[in-house]
């Protein structure tokens, strides 16, 4: 019996050593992915004092665009579209993306846009896509115009100290932003990233930039848009949550006649209800990955040795197969009897 005993938790050791493997080495890597059910908080980044552009209508019907000096509040809300990711497999996420910005003091929106965008779930880059699209205006944004590539929302699980490319919305592309340094930010441990992004040309379509030298440069005929920007990141490096953002851009408009003039100016940073929504979920995620990760398969593999020693010992108690036999008695020889 303590041979049957022993052997069963032998095996049953065995395979919990095998397990312990298989969640540290092969399954849980292989899950290290967005979940298709995630619906990620809003992200809100706000300053107190901002320079920008606002374009209304006055009470007596004439158009006015003037530069104003105001707190602004960014907000951005992704809904995920199930259906669209479906149909592109199950290593894809398609996101709507929906972002206002608004004046703090009296609530009147400054600008809003909407984006449809493909992102890997393990790398959290934009993929290619035909439904990819992003507008400014009131008419939805048509599909195909707009090519997003790199990182948007989202950083890698088991994001390295490394460069990577970030998409820049005025440019339209993705730019180099590079690994800065490890350090406490919101109660983690993250990965400091920055962007840095030199005086340059943007573009801007022929309708607005006309509208702009109308009002804010009178007697231009021509005239550019001048952009520079920093952004640094925070990232939670195992999950690639991105739980501190800062924003400093800089735009002006540069006429062919008199001195340019500011149009936008802003430091932004997450709010502090973004930074507590962000940093509960990648908390979450941080304690998910942890536990199936690392301390489940150290208590398989625990347990599996415990058992494996427990059958070895268990059956060598009990003996070599069929038993123990006893010693033999030599019988005495019989006594001679004298004749």
């Amino acid at each position: 019996m303590k041979r049957i005993i022993g052997a069963t938790l032998f095996g049953l050791g065995i395979l919990s050593l095998l397990l312990a493997m298989a969640l540290a080495w092969v399954i849980v890597p292989s899950q290290r992915k967005v979940p298709l059910d995630l619906v990620p908080p809003d992200v809100v980044v706000e300053t107190a004092n901002a320079s920008f552009v606002q374009a209304k209508m006055l009470p007596n019907g004439t158009p006015q665009v003037v530069v104003e000096n105001a707190g602004l509040r960014s907000t951005t809300g992704i809904k995920p579209d199930f259906k669209a990711a479906a149909e592109l497999g199950g290593d894809t996420i398609i996101w709507n993306v929906y972002h206002s910005t608004n004046r703090i003091d009296t609530g009147e929106m400054i600008n809003s846009a909407e984006s449809r965008v493909a992102l890997d779930r393990a790398s959290g880059a934009a993929v290619p896509w035909a439904g990819q699209c992003h507008t400014e205006t009131q008419a939805p944004c048509t599909p195909g115009d707009v090519a997003f590539a790199g990182q948007l929302y989202l950083f890698p699980f088991g994001t390295e100290k490394r460069a990577y490319q970030y998409w820049d919305s005025t440019l339209g592309k993705p730019l180099p932003i590079a690994y800065q340094a490890t350090e406490e930010y919101n109660g983690l441990s993250t990965y400091r990233f920055q962007q840095q992004i030199p005086d340059q040309p943007a573009d801007m379509n022929a309708e607005t930039l006309a509208g702009l030298l109308g009002f804010l440069a009178p007697g231009a005929t021509s005239g550019t848009i001048s952009y520079r920007a920093t952004r640094t990141l925070w990232v939670e490096p195992e999950t690639g949550a991105i739980v501190g953002y800062r924003e400093q851009q800089h735009r002006e408009l540069v006429p062919d006649v008199g001195q340019p003039v500011v149009i936008f100016d802003a430091d932004l940073q997450y709010d502090q209800a973004t930074l507590d929504a962000v940093r509960k979920e990648a908390e979450s995620g941080l304690a998910l990955l942890n536990l199936l990760g690392f301390w489940v398969p150290l208590g398989l593999a625990i347990l599996g040795l415990v058992l494996v020693s427990a059958g070895v010992l268990l059956s060598r108690a009990a003996g070599p197969r069929g038993g123990h036999r006893a010693d033999e008695t030599t019988r005495p020889l019989p006594t001679p009897v004298p004749s």
